[in-house]
């Protein structure tokens, strides 16, 4: 034991002798400044596609080294594969054959940072042809705002996507070699100023395509009005009703927000689009932390369809050997009746949106809330006489059914029909006993104070001859709920004021 503490002495004495005679004697070794990172200026997400044909089988790749000034600033190319492709020295990778290799960099002398990227040599090099700019690009842009330019790069099957940008006028906007542009004057007039960005390929065949952008200068709110908010469906949207001050005031320089996005959200435009049932607050709020707030609704029992393209959700019924087509013209659905031999050659085709629960989205009545519910159709008519019947149909039975078959029970919004002319007719849904016949069908009042849901809600459409010269079609342009019969005039009158 008391050798080995002797050794240990022994050995520290001579380790310290020879500490002190380096620094004594001699500088020590030289303190050498090493490459720390490597990175490619013309490489994309560390990927490269080359072609293995003449005019696309070469690319000098430049590196840059962290620091600038190490004590050795060569580095060393290598190819993971040289069947694939070669690389010099001086950074020149060339394609020899279809296929994937790595090129690799490294200091010269062995260690420190190194960096690669993965080639891929294809037999034949596509260069893009052509830049297709979407809508959301080309949109007017505010000042101090920035967007991401994203086209789509033409043909889909291009081989080389690297794209760089610029602007004609960086004193109106900037464009960064990413595509990122920012709205930087957009002068003193509400038209702004238009500059002109180009997006040009780097794949050697240089294509450059150009789009002019309009700059927008804000004006800021002073104060800010809301009107009336109109009740909306679940899936609606609708640019909120509101007046600034001054009138051509950058509405995007408001700060938006609801009270409840999952009933409504609100975008930087001042437009809703309604989630689910319910109602939120919108507030408004100026850059001087002044806010303004409005009450939207989506309420039970709203209805708002419009047959100009489409019957959806609503359809035909297809039953009893009846048939029937739809086409759309003058802003309403034409609805062809096809006669049906097997019942005297008469015509049949309800108009339904659900029957027994069939449709996948519950549908309620809401008649506290709006009670009248309209349609706008023009009926089948022939020798100048309205033909068939028409009745609102519910699983609780027609609407005043009581009073005989519950067949054209409905209400003529201006007191009179005429043959071929678009009429609208209406449902009182809140008076006593509205459905139901009393007997096999018990009366049914709708509750006034809370939603109803409603199983079956159709137009029965039947009994329509082809005789006399009668016709075999109807045209049915909408169905709505009203809150009131003034609301109900109101719109019909500013329908036919704009059409």
């Amino acid at each position: 034991m008391r050798y080995t503490l002797f050794s240990l002495a022994f050995l520290t004495a001579i380790c310290f002798t020879a500490c002190d005679d380096s620094k004594e004697y001699g500088d020590g070794l030289e303190e050498k400044t090493l490459i720390s990172e490597i990175t490619l200026a013309n490489v994309e997400n560390g990927k490269l596609t080359l072609a293995a044909s003449v005019d696309y089988m070469d690319s000098l790749i430049q590196c840059k080294i962290v620091p600038e000034q190490p004590t050795n600033r060569k580095v060393s190319w290598s190819s993971s594969d040289e069947n694939v492709a070669t690389v010099t020295q001086d950074g020149l990778v060339h394609a020899v054959s279809a296929g994937k290799a790595n090129i690799v960099v490294t200091p010269e002398i062995g260690f420190g940072a190194s960096t690669f990227f993965e080639l891929t040599v294809v037999p034949e090099f596509i260069p893009i042809a052509d830049f297709e700019f979407t809508d959301d690009d080309k949109k007017d842009l505010y000042v101090s705002e920035e967007r991401s330019l994203r086209p789509t790069l033409l043909p889909a099957g291009h081989t080389y996507s690297m794209v760089t940008w610029k602007s004609s006028d960086e004193s109106i906007a900037t464009v960064t070699k990413e595509g990122v542009v920012r709205g930087v004057n957009g002068g003193t007039s509400t038209t702004g100023k238009t500059v002109t960005i180009t997006a040009i390929s780097l794949d050697r065949g240089g294509y450059e395509e150009s789009f002019d952008l309009k700059i927008i200068p804000i004006i800021y709110v002073e104060s800010l009005t809301f009107g009336e908010q109109e009740d909306l469906l679940p899936g609606e949207s609708a640019k909120l009703n509101f007046t600034t001050v001054p009138v051509d005031a950058t509405i995007a320089s408001l700060k938006w927000s609801s009270s409840n996005t999952d009933v409504i959200e609100v975008n930087d435009q001042g437009v809703v689009t309604a989630k689910a049932y319910g109602e939120a607050t919108i507030t408004a709020t100026t850059t001087t932390e002044v806010s303004y707030t409005t009450t939207v609704k989506v309420p039970y029992g709203l209805m708002k369809y419009s047959f100009d393209t489409s019957l959806s959700p609503w359809y035909l019924k297809q039953a009893d050997g009846y048939t029937s087509s739809a086409e759309f013209k003058a802003g309403g659905a034409v609805v062809k009746m096809v006669p049906n031999p097997s019942k005297g050659n008469s015509c049949r085709a309800d108009l339904v949106l659900t029957s027994n629960g069939s449709y996948k989205d519950k549908v309620y009545l809401n008649v506290g809330v709006y009670p009248y519910l309209a349609i706008k159709m023009i009926r089948p008519y022939g020798a100048g006489k309205l033909q068939g019947n028409i009745k609102l149909d519910t699983q609780y039975g027609a609407y005043l059914e009581n009073s005989g078959s519950g067949s054209n029970k409905y209400t003529i919004l201006d007191g009179a029909e005429t043959p071929g002319s678009p009429e609208v007719y209406y449902y009182d849904l809140q008076r006593e006993n509205a459905v139901g016949n009393g007997s096999n069908k018990p009366f049914h009042t709708f509750s006034k104070t809370e939603p109803e849901e409603i199983k079956t809600l159709q137009f029965v459409m039947a009994d329509f001859k082809e005789a006399n010269g009668s016709n075999t079609e109807y045209t049915v342009y909408w169905v709505r709920t009203f809150k009131t019969i003034e609301d109900l005039k109101a719109f019909v009158e500013n329908e036919n004021t704009n059409n």
